[in-house]
């Protein structure tokens, strides 16, 4: 060992025993706490800020739907007819039901309604409708309009969905009127009705598909008076 290497493990000896002085300690600990808390504070910004985004994100979430239904008008209410609705008929399938006209008639199939319009079919046993598939519950209308005079038009609703319909209505003009129900025996997934009213207005004919009727009131009910579906035409 040279005399250069034994001055500085000298001078190191004498160093380790040097104590750090107080005024040096406590400023140092001072800037360690101050280092903490502002990493805490960090921290706890951060969290305050991801809850904000989430109850924010909640709350636009949960106010949607409100604000929408908000926005919506609420339905009308549907009108009572008067007196007792005709008892609903159960019918054999293939069974040609009378609708009240002459040589007019209507028979179901499974999932299917066919209505012999006696304009268009004249003395032929054919009948016209339409057929579909499951899909969800609701109630619809055909027109039939009924030359030459036009005085009056064949209304046919026919509900889809669960539950067994004992009565139908439709409400136009202010006025509601009883639908005559048929269905298949047990539970077919389907009823059917008509009703006999106004034309249709500048009606040159009638189509199931296409009709100039607008916010009429259709309903269906179960026997305990359970509104099954409802709807109004042109909405």
């Amino acid at each position: 060992m040279d005399t250069e290497d034994m001055v500085r493990g000298a001078l190191r000896e004498e160093a380790g025993k040097v104590a750090v002085a107080d005024w040096s300690a406590g400023p140092a600990l001072a800037h360690v706490r101050r280092q903490r808390r502002a990493r805490r504070a960090a921290l706890g910004a951060g969290a305050v800020a991801a809850a904000l985004v989430v109850v924010a994100g909640t709350g636009a979430l949960l106010s949607a739907p409100s604000a929408v239904q908000a926005a919506a008008p609420a339905p009308k209410a549907l009108l009572v007819p008067e007196g007792q609705a005709p008892e609903a008929l159960a019918v054999q399938p293939g069974q040609q039901v009378p609708l009240g006209r002459p040589d007019w008639w209507m028979k179901l199939n499974d999932r299917e309604v066919c209505i012999h319009d006696a304009p268009a079919y004249k003395d032929r046993s054919d009948c016209g409708g339409h057929s579909w598939s499951d899909g969800a519950t609701q109630i619809t209308m055909g027109y039939y309009g009924n030359p030459p005079e036009y005085r009056d038009g064949l209304y046919n609703l026919v509900y889809q969905g669960p539950g067994k319909v004992a009565r139908m209505s439709v409400e136009m003009d202010g006025k509601a009127s009883w639908v005559t129900v048929a269905s298949l025996p047990g539970e077919p997934g389907f009823a059917t009705g008509w009703f006999w009213g106004p034309p249709a207005p500048k009606s040159t004919g009638g189509s199931p598909a296409a009709f100039p009727f607008e916010g009429v009131q259709l309903a269906a009910y179960d026997a305990q008076g359970k509104l099954l579906a409802r709807n109004t035409v042109g909405s």
